[in-house]
């Protein structure tokens, strides 16, 4: 206690808390009441009672915490599943609470990719051993908080993990919270176990085999980078995903008893048969998402998959063009998409395997009354301390429910026609290549109002290669101002946040020409932030953007032949006032993205192509698009 104490006034002194000095006055009193004895009586047992409560209370400084909710991942949709390395959200220094018992000195950052992403009510990780070496829970070295954005019911997470457990395969243990930050309540979270080294320690004897997450990622020879590691040895190792992905990566190289060595491939069926029974449509079998692979030692280092981020399932979700991930007449027995899953399902023998531990989830794990018996238990004890952003908790349950019910009768239907139709191929997962680069000088001003149309605006020379043709232009313009809103759900530019303003716009250098020869549309768009809107270094600075050619005509180009570009932006001048000067030269690469869910779309929606019939066939000159 003398040390945490010595922390915490050392921390004031330094003018960690100095805006929050009320509350840090009151809360090392109450910290001088405790005993350090008490932290370290809590075991991990103890945070997963399923008939309890947590009562969760978070301390950081007001500044730290809203930078924290106002983080975001990429604001560019295919830049955000690319794994650059970067970390998108930053970790800050803050004190926590369980049930009465202090841990200071802990980290917390925000936690989320899409649909789970919230400034009001941001889901939190939470770190015990970041800043002071501690280890106040025993069996446990962080915790995740999840805000149920997703899942309306609030039930999902513990439903799936439970049935993975009852099943037989490792899945986190699962309680109920009710989260309050520097006095503010946020509701209903869900405490869900960390899939990190005690977890794999507990549930496989050893930690120190290659570990993944995957995030709208595969294992595929092109797109292992969009794996990301989770322990030090799979950062400088990735023997075992290597060999996975080269054995998935066509129905040549698949080799059924090679694959026996690398992925213990009984479990993963059950793995697999799971999240079709229980409706993961945004798991690893339907989406590449929302999983851990661990090359376990312990079993001759084959991989074994476990759940994650299950706010999605015991639902039959159904997206723009039928089932998510799949067609409209995909099985609801069979999850296919995957690299893993789809060539399994190919291979003779599998399927009937895969029938069997279907049928034997129904028999003796899937239990209706049980499923809605814990439902209804969970609504019951957490109804009287939602946040009022979650009031619908009464028609979430409701969906489950009438899931549950229909479930059976809708797979043993599948059953009796075994076996059932899946795509004819799996979905390639999303990568990215280089197609080309660009460089040019240009002097042009900033402009405080947006341009439609910047052609003809400054002076600039740009020489540019797309997949080796050199492209010429017979006019080209270049202007900076403020970057153009993003649109909301429903279509409307300038999202507003929790505080009500629009996001602050970044600053935008942006590119218009028109091709010679077919008058093609060019637009070039680099984006950085207003701070680093000056003067560069002699090194430059690290910028990223968009490229797009569109038809002659076109007033809005088509998202999904976007491409992207990444390099160096040299400015000799720069400033954000109107008319100032912006003088000086780039250096980019062009990339484009190829797979993921988006090939399924593309060219998909209004006047388009139906959903997995690829982009046009061969190329249409330097723009041209080839097959995913």
């Amino acid at each position: 206690m003398t040390h945490f104490l010595y922390n915490r006034l050392t921390n004031i002194a330094e003018g960690h808390y100095r805006t929050i000095s009320g509350r840090c006055v009151a809360f090392i009193l109450t910290l001088m009441t405790l005993s350090a004895a008490n932290a370290a009586a809590f075991q991990a047992e103890d945070l997963f009672r399923p008939d309890h409560l947590l009562d969760i209370q978070i301390t950081l400084p007001d500044g730290d915490w809203e930078e924290l909710r106002k983080q975001r991942r990429a604001r560019d949709f295919r830049t955000m599943f690319s794994n650059t390395g970067a970390k998108p959200y930053t970790q800050f220094k803050a004190d926590i609470s369980i049930d009465g018992v202090i841990i200071p000195s802990v980290a917390v950052r925000k936690k989320g990719f899409i649909g789970s992403v919230d400034e009001e009510r941001p889901s939190l990780k939470v770190k015990f051993d970041a800043y002071v070496d501690q280890n106040p829970i025993k069996g446990l070295d962080r915790l995740t908080l999840n805000n149920n954005k997703q899942d309306e019911s609030l039930a999902s997470q513990f439903l799936t993990y439970k049935f993975f457990n009852q099943a037989g395969l490792p899945a986190p243990r699962v309680s109920f919270a009710k989260v309050t930050v520097n006095g503010e309540y946020l509701g209903i979270y869900s405490n869900v176990e960390s899939v990190r080294g005690p977890f794999l320690k507990n549930h496989y004897g050893d930690n120190s085999g290659e570990f993944y997450e995957g995030t709208i990622a595969d294992f595929y020879p092109k797109a292992l980078d969009s794996l990301e590691a989770k322990n030090k040895r799979t950062e400088k190792d990735k023997t075992r995903a290597i060999r996975l992905a080269q054995l998935l990566e066509s129905e040549e190289s698949f080799d059924l008893e090679e694959l026996g060595r690398v992925v213990n491939v009984e479990k993963f069926i059950r793995f697999w048969a799971i999240e079709s029974l229980i409706g993961f449509w945004d798991g690893y079998s339907n989406n590449q998402n929302n999983y851990f692979a661990y090359s376990n030692p312990e079993d001759n280092a084959r991989f074994h998959f476990i759940p994650w981020g299950a706010d999605g399932a015991f639902s039959d979700m159904l997206g723009p063009f039928g089932r998510f991930g799949g067609g409209k007449d995909a099985p609801k027995s069979v999850y296919s998409q995957s690299m893993l899953t789809h060539r399994l399902y190919q291979t003779e023998g599998i399927p009937d395997q895969y029938k069997n531990t279907l049928e034997d989830l129904l028999k003796n794990v899937w239990n209706e009354s049980e499923i809605i018996r814990e439902l209804n238990r969970i609504r019951v004890l957490t109804q009287n301390h939602l946040h009022r952003r979650q009031n619908r908790i009464e028609d979430g349950s409701e969906k489950i429910i009438r899931f549950v019910k229909n479930r059976r009768s809708e797979i043993e239907s599948e059953l009796k026609r075994w076996p059932v139709t899946v795509d004819p191929e799996p979905r390639k997962p999303q990568y990215t290549v280089k197609i080309g680069e660009a460089k040019g000088s240009f002097e042009t001003v900033w402009t405080n109002e947006r341009v439609g149309d910047v052609k003809g605006k400054g002076k600039t020379v740009v020489e540019c290669w797309i997949n080796d043709s050199k492209v010429s232009f017979s006019s080209l313009g270049v202007l900076a101002q403020p970057e153009e809103p993003p649109r909301s759900r429903f279509g409307r530019r300038g999202g507003r946040g929790r505080s009500g303003a629009r996001p602050e716009p970044k600053a935008t250098l942006t590119w218009m020409g028109t091709q010679q020869g077919d008058g093609k549309k060019l637009t070039m768009v680099f984006t950085l932030a207003k701070d680093l809107f000056k003067a560069t270094p002699e090194d430059g600075v690290v910028i990223d953007g968009m490229f797009v050619v569109s038809e002659p005509g076109e007033e809005r180009f088509n998202f999904f032949l976007r491409k992207q570009v990444k390099g160096k932006l040299f400015l000799k001048s720069a400033g954000l006032k109107e008319n100032a000067p912006v003088v000086g030269h780039f250096e980019v690469q062009i990339q484009e993205t190829k797979g993921g869910m988006m090939s399924r779309m593309r060219g998909g929606g209004r006047g388009g192509r139906p959903p997995g019939r690829g982009g046009p066939p061969g190329r249409e000159g330097p723009f041209g698009g080839e097959r995913p």
